[in-house]
């Protein structure tokens, strides 16, 4: 009899308990869609208190909308409800649809995706806008896998994952999107020139080569492409065939000065990148950068990208000699060699300054780069012992920054 009793006591106060969850998931989805997301939030929470609910699907149905919600409210009280909700509301979204096994929250659980997949690619986009590379890639990864469920494959989105991989070098994520890409046929010649380039830092010259050949066919006038042919020449030291790659694309439009630019800055950027190329390798890109910056010059002597590109190329070259300078002085404490490198360096300066006080001439107060331009000369004139130059320019740098050098407001 007492077991009997004992039963009976245990069956009502489980039948109590299922009551109560069901009870405060109810009043949780009336708030939900009610916009008090504050009583939500707690009726939520209280249902969780009971591990049962936990292998429930509608308990994580309820909470994935929640989070959303919360995700994309204006009001500051209940955006204070959670931290990173959309994280959050994911979790509970994937949690619903591995314990929907039944597809009795289906059509639930196909708008919330829906709703997610703009969610987590609005959150790629701040992500990116932030570079926040590894955020942006993920974000727009997860938005591209769930197009996948409704059968429309949203490759712009994939390739938004395989770009931000690419710039978080992410290499191997990037390496394999961009391949599906490529299966799918995007329409996009820079997909081919990083797929080269990958290939390239994986030591796979082959597949570089095949990948730049392919692109090159479906594009043949593509400058980004025309740079990577020309980079794999570079890395296999083939230097001759890299500067015919080059020239042939100049024979097209030799009076072209925007394109002697493109030229300079893609060189401008590999003899400063040493994850990729090797010394020897950025002392040609920096000499062809030189060369492509000044035939952009000369083609057009106002040109301040040009101009402002090729001095601050010249100037961080002699911010580098100067470090390796000091290097070898920390090791070998020769004084006299270091003299001699710090003429050396002052030289790579001064062959800086006209192209710096020629764009500073180009621009106004009001110009995107006038600080830029303003500081890169007075450190300039500093550091290669100019007094007479910098106090031309100190009233309008004390302007800016203060005579303790610091960017006034």
């Amino acid at each position: 009899m007492k077991r009997i009793v004992f039963l009976l006591i245990f069956l009502m106060i489980s039948a109590s308990v299922v009551q109560a969850q069901g009870r405060d998931m109810r009043r949780a989805s009336r708030h939900i869609n009610r916009g008090n997301l504050d009583r939500a939030m707690e009726h939520i929470q209280d249902a969780l208190e009971h591990e049962e609910v936990l292998e429930d699907a509608e308990i994580w149905v309820l909470k994935s909308e929640l989070y959303m919600q919360i995700a994309v409210a204006e009001e500051p009280e209940f955006r204070a409800l959670a931290d990173n909700p959309v994280d959050k509301a994911d979790e509970a979204l994937k949690k619903a649809t591995e314990l929907d096994v039944d597809n009795e929250y289906m059509l639930d659980l196909q708008q919330l995706k829906l709703f997610m997949s703009e969610l987590v690619f609005n959150e790629g986009v701040e992500a990116y806008n932030e570079e926040n590379w590894t955020k942006a890639s993920s974000y727009f990864f997860r938005a591209y896998d769930i197009s996948k469920e409704f059968e429309a494959k949203d490759t712009t989105t994939l390739y938004n994952a395989a770009l931000a991989a690419e710039l978080g070098q992410e290499l191997d994520n990037a390496y394999e999107w961009y391949g599906q890409l490529r299966e799918m046929e995007y329409d996009d010649p820079f997909l081919y020139a990083s797929l080269s380039n990958i290939a390239l830092f994986k030591e796979d010259t082959t597949s570089a080569r095949n990948y730049i050949l392919e692109g090159r066919e479906l594009y043949p006038d593509n400058l980004d492409l025309i740079f990577a042919e020309a980079n794999i020449h570079i890395h296999t030291g083939d230097m001759e065939e890299a500067e015919r790659v080059l020239d042939l694309a100049i024979e097209r439009d030799p009076e072209n000065p925007n394109l002697y630019f493109a030229f300079g800055a893609n060189y401008d950027k590999m003899s400063q990148d040493t994850v990729y190329y090797d010394a020897e390798e950025r002392a040609f890109a920096f000499e062809e950068a030189v060369k492509a910056y000044e035939q952009a010059i000369e083609l057009k002597p106002d040109f301040f990208d040009a101009l402002y590109n090729l001095g601050a190329l010249y100037f961080n070259q002699g911010l580098l000699m100067l470090e390796e300078a000091e290097e070898r002085l920390r090791e070998t404490q020769d004084f006299a060699q270091y003299e001699e490198d710090e003429k050396e360096i002052r030289e790579t300066w001064k062959n800086a300054q006209p192209y710096l006080e020629d764009a500073f001439e180009y621009i106004d107060e009001d110009h995107d780069f006038f600080t830029t331009v303003l500081i890169s000369l007075a450190e300039l004139y500093l550091r290669t012992g100019q007094e007479d130059e910098f106090k031309e320019i100190q009233p309008l740098y004390e302007k800016y920054f203060g005579e303790e050098g610091e960017m006034v407001e």
